[in-house]
């Protein structure tokens, strides 16, 4: 329990941090979170076939070896087979949905298809790095531990590498710098202008510096290479890596939260030039706290760990231990709240004797109202949320049984392969198995005993089991419901990651660069060359049918709605946005590469029939084009309608053949449209029956 002073501490904007409050409320939040660190080790070990005394033969060993020494002990991947099913449907459905940006305001309107744009383009050039990569660990997390939390950030960094560098090199980058070290009049000056220039250089390696250049020309200096500015998103484990409060319901409302990551020595060496962290800590970090067990907090515990084949844990004596502390706290003065950052490590309070922090950051996180994370829970059973089933969960016991099954089977099997033999007392066979030489004594000492007889029910039982697996996960593909439960659970996953979009853009309003933008779409804001408004607003979607993964369903869909464009007289059916929906559904990512919009079709349609009539005039025969017959013809009557063209069609017969022949072959080929229309519901809509479809 916290006392008031320590939750005071963490509601109120200070100074600083006080790290020991959040040292407290950390280990608090790790002792109130076991009971949901125990659901995830239970299934985490049931997805892998994680049990007591598992043996690398899969067989049963030792005194509780049941019903013999040698017993079969197969694994049963019921629960496996079953979330990696599900988490391939989820990436595919991912891959092949489409990213549409609906907007909030009235104003948004005209931008938002080139937001929808910008977003497909994040996804699928790798403008987000890892993004599947990281939605697919997410998938797994969901399904095997119940929550999927996802951290959507900036990422903003000068990577900087060693270079030698000699004086003439030196010029190139500081004409100013290399002139006064030829001078040799200033060494002070000089060393500040070595640190201006060359970002993250120390006043002793700037010293050093200068020393080796005037000693042999050439010394090591940082020098930027590459530069990253990107947004940052990784999918966070809910066992360990990121947590809330026990008692939480909103994530959002939380009054705090934690993130426990792992970086090298130089990676922290970076933090102290890139995101201005303490120089002091990070050494003392670098120094006493370098080397940890990287496997989840609850296997931490002793006595506690998964079982593994090893049974042991994995050491990983370069990395660090760092923990991101986010707070919402409030301002005394005004009472605005803010969401604040403190990097901190869980077991250091600082170093007061030699002037060490107890933290390496503290601040405001400018531009973010939330904390920067996405949380999706599995089950919305229960308002607190890690409260919440995973698929092992629900699996468990069928797993179980579908093992009991095969091992009776197996064991079956090697009772008939080989029975036990019934002999006198004390005339035991020395040796037995194929090809062995028995020894002979009277006929009828030595005989098989029984076996058990082949039990059909064993199979038919395993083959319920499986049958009930898959329509508790939505994998019943013969079952209605079962589809339903598979679209709830790809919805779920796919407004998961519209979330993650949606917050990765906004951090690009905040933090990317305009030109990106304006590369990409093409299109930059009428009024300022810039990406847009920081504050404005989207609705992010992303929708996919689950139906659409199952071809011959996909092609049923399509030939509906395309039957559907027969009886509609009135155009309420958009044809254009029928085809981007069947393009959509084939392949999203080919669809707007080879659909452009309605209009620029039309003019280049327009233009092309508009060429192709001049050269005919001129005397060249041209065949038609493939498609937009529609609008072809109109040109076309337009064209003859023309008093100068209309008196040449008169007088010119070959210009007038030329004609008739383009114009035909648009004819024939409408004609040809039409007849495959009628074939498909078995008469000219407009005259089915005595039904006026006219009005329908």
């Amino acid at each position: 329990m916290l006392s008031d002073k320590t939750s005071e501490e963490l509601t109120y904007v200070g100074k600083e941090p006080s790290v020991q409050a959040l040292r407290q409320a950390y280990n608090q939040t790790v002792t109130e979170l076991d009971s949901y660190f125990d659901l995830c080790r239970s299934s985490y070990d049931d997805r892998r076939n994680w049990w007591p005394g598992k043996s690398r033969d899969l067989r049963k060993h030792g005194a509780d070896a049941f019903p013999w020494e040698g017993a079969a002990d197969m694994e049963s991947h019921v629960i496996d087979e079953r979330v990696t099913k599900l988490v391939s449907l989820f990436i595919s459905s991912m891959k092949r949905a489409n990213v549409r940006a609906y907007p909030v305001e009235m104003g948004d309107i005209a931008r938002s298809k080139l937001v929808s744009n910008f977003l497909k383009w994040m996804v699928s050039s790798g403008y987000i790095p890892r993004f599947a990569q990281e939605m697919e660990l997410g998938a797994n997390y969901m399904l095997e531990r119940g929550l999927l939390i996802t951290y959507v950030g900036w990422h903003r960094e000068d990577r900087r590498f060693l270079q030698k560098l000699d004086i003439d090199q030196i010029a190139q980058m500081s004409p100013e710098l290399a002139a006064i070290i030829l001078e040799g009049n200033d060494d002070d000056q000089i060393i500040q202008l070595i640190k201006t220039t060359f970002d993250g250089v120390t006043d002793r390696k700037a010293k050093r510096a200068l020393k080796e250049i005037r000693k042999s020309g050439v010394t090591e200096l940082p020098v930027v290479r590459r530069q990253i500015d990107v947004p940052d998103v990784k999918t966070l484990a809910p066992d360990g890596d990121f947590m809330f409060p026990a008692y939480v319901t909103d994530p959002q409302r939380s009054p705090y939260c934690f993130w426990r990551t792992y970086y090298t020595a130089q990676e922290l060496e970076n933090k102290v030039v890139t995101d201005g962290w303490d120089e002091d800590f990070v050494d003392y970090m670098i120094e006493h706290y370098r080397g940890v067990n990287i496997d989840s907090i609850e296997r931490e515990q002793e006595g506690r760990r998964s079982i593994s084949l090893t049974d042991s844990a994995y050491e990983a004596d370069e990395l660090i231990e760092i923990v991101h502390c986010y707070q919402r706290l409030v301002d005394s003065e005004d009472s605005c709240e803010g969401i604040y950052e403190t990097v901190m490590h869980k077991d250091f309070d600082g170093n007061e004797g030699l002037g060490v922090p107890s933290y390496a950051k503290f601040g405001l996180m400018n531009g973010y109202e939330d904390y920067p994370v996405v949380v999706t829970k599995l089950s919305e059973d229960s308002k607190r949320l890690y409260d919440t089933q995973t698929i092992p969960d629900v699996l468990r016991g069928i797993q179980q049984q579908v093992k009991v099954e095969r091992d009776s089977r197996i064991d079956r099997n090697s009772l008939a392969t080989l029975p036990p033999i019934m002999h006198p007392v004390g005339n035991a066979p020395k040796d037995w198995g194929p090809g062995r030489y028995i020894p002979y004594r009277r006929k009828g000492e030595f005989e098989f005993g029984p076996t058990p007889n082949f039990n059909q029910g064993s199979l038919e039982m395993e083959q319920t089991m499986e049958r009930q697996a898959n329509a508790l996960v939505g994998l019943d593909y013969e079952d209605p419901m079962s589809q339903m439960r598979r679209q709830f659970l790809v919805d779920k996953f796919l407004a998961h990651c519209a979330d993650v979009l949606k917050l990765a853009y906004r951090c690009f309003q905040r933090f990317g660069p305009d030109s990106i933008f304006f590369r990409v779409t093409g299109s930059p804001d009428p009024q300022v060359f810039d990406k847009g408004d920081p504050d404005e607003n989207f609705d992010i979607l992303i929708n996919y049918d689950v139906l659409n993964s199952d071809p011959e369903a996909q092609e049923n869909k399509l030939n509906q709605l395309v039957s559907l464009t027969q009886l509609d007289m009135n155009g309420r059916i958009s044809i254009d946005r029928l085809l981007e929906v069947a393009a959509s559904s084939i392949d999203p990512t080919l669809a707007d590469a080879i659909l452009q919009p309605a209009e620029e079709a039309q003019e280049q349609i327009v233009k092309q029939v508009t060429d192709d009539l001049t050269k005919i005039f001129a005397g060249i025969e041209m065949p038609a084009r493939p498609n937009g017959g529609q609008i072809a013809m109109q040109v076309i009557e337009q064209y003859v309608s023309q008093p100068d063209i209309a008196q040449r069609l008169e007088q010119d017969e070959s210009f007038r053949a030329r004609m008739e022949k383009y114009q035909g072959q648009y004819a024939f080929a409408m004609q040809q449209m039409e007849n495959a229309q009628i074939g498909r519901i078995g008469t000219n809509p407009a005259q089915m029956g005595e039904m006026d479809t006219q009005n329908i």
